[in-house]
């Protein structure tokens, strides 16, 4: 089943770039631009079907697509005199006749203003398609409305040969109290672990107890209510507590932490449409503060990922999963997750990406005048570079971690 994560991986990324370049479009006709090409897919052409003034094609690698403009690389000025040698002849025999019109098909002839919007359609398209995803992941979704602080602290796996381990603890056994403090949930535990002394700790757990959980329907709202009962109290010593590897406290164990009362909320329409934008709002300020951790260093680098990194990740992740239902929720997520990180990184002010660009159009605005489009050429060129060997170094990143 790996094999079509890894497809559906894929064309989900390449379905997120499309619609990037589909804002472009959109706006870009409902504004009167020229478009002359619209693509799906890079590099050689397969075949095209050619409208009006826009030829759709399909070309072979299947990553993404673009919209090109009228004029918007120059090579559609190019075109037109070569075909018309004599015309552009004519027009440099005449000098007296005047500087020739700007053609009004040309990208860079349009309002700034418009040029403005067409430019910023891409990036907030990415964003709606966030938007979008989450409402249909909401939709009759099971979300959590509320819940109780106190949780079970149930040990799921004990690591050969850590604290625990020697101690005697054992898959199923039920935290209750550290050194006395009584345990009841994540954070105590942490607290507690905090607190206790490096060379070790009592620890009291309740062992061969049954769990007995109760559900109660109410219209949308659904309490679930967990609670253990029977079982013994046993009182484990742990020893040294030191990782040798961290040089940290751990006691080398994982655990399940389930709520003792938590209330579900199945959303209708209205109430997942509503939800949809405030969770795209929370999904951006992740992006924006994985951004800020790698610009003070408090992520490293080699955190970051390419195309293929996260497609990796991504048919992993789906593979991990139970059932094909929370298959296809995980992956509905990432791309909720992407779609938005695309608009926001499309929007920083970097050259060639969306960013840079208003960045010229809003200076062009204020003064009242286009930057020299050489000037501007050069910096987006160089930008360019920049972000293929960029793209590049983290292909070569991601092909060496998924060999490790």
């Amino acid at each position: 089943m790996t094999i079509w994560y890894i497809l559906l991986a894929i064309l989900g990324l390449s379905v997120l770039v499309i619609t990037h370049e589909l804002g472009h479009y959109l706006m870009g006709k409902w504004l009167g631009f020229t478009i002359t090409e619209f693509s799906v897919g890079l590099g050689p052409k397969i075949f095209g079907i050619k409208g009006k003034e826009t030829e759709f094609t399909l070309r072979a690698l299947p990553i993404g697509g673009s919209c090109r403009f009228f004029g918007e690389d120059g090579k559609d000025e190019d075109d037109k005199d070569k075909k018309h040698p004599e015309a552009f002849a004519e027009d440099v025999e005449k000098p007296e006749d005047g500087p020739k019109e700007p053609d009004p098909r040309l990208f860079s002839s349009k309002p700034a203003w418009k040029r403005f919007l067409v430019v910023l359609a891409g990036p907030l398209m990415n964003i709606l398609t966030c938007v979008l995803l989450c409402f249909v992941m909401l939709v009759g979704a099971d979300v959590i409305k509320e819940q109780t602080e106190e949780q079970l602290l149930i040990v799921d796996v004990v690591q050969e040969n850590g604290p625990a381990e020697k101690a005697g603890m054992q898959t199923g056994d039920i935290l209750l109290s550290m050194d006395g403090t009584t345990l009841v949930n994540a954070d105590s535990l942490d607290q507690g672990l905090k607190n206790a002394p490096m060379e070790g700790m009592t620890v009291a757990v309740l062992r061969g107890a049954s769990l007995e959980q109760t559900e109660t329907a109410e219209g949308r709202l659904t309490t679930i209510e967990t609670k253990a009962s029977g079982g013994e109290i046993v009182t484990l010593i742990f020893g040294n507590l030191l990782d040798q590897t961290t040089g940290n406290k751990r006691i080398k164990i994982t655990f399940l932490h389930p709520s003792v009362r938590q209330v579900t909320e199945q959303y209708s329409v209205g109430k997942a449409a509503l939800t949809a934008f405030p969770k795209t709002w929370e999904m951006g300020k992740l992006v924006y503060e994985s951004l800020g951790m790698l610009i003070t260093g408090q992520a490293k680098c080699s955190d970051v990922t390419g195309v293929v990194g996260t497609v990796d990740f991504v048919s992993d992740a789906m593979a991990e999963t139970e059932s094909a239902s929370d298959a296809w929720s995980l992956f509905i997520w990432f791309m909720a997750l992407i779609a938005v990180n695309l608009g926001i990184i499309n929007l920083l002010p970097l050259p060639a990406l969306d960013g840079g660009r208003l960045v010229f159009i809003i200076v062009e605005m204020i003064r009242r005048k286009p930057v020299p489009p050489e000037k501007e050429g050069m910096v987006h060129l160089i930008g360019m570079i920049a972000l293929l060997l960029l793209m590049l170094a983290l292909t070569i990143s991601d092909i060496i971690r998924c060999f490790h």
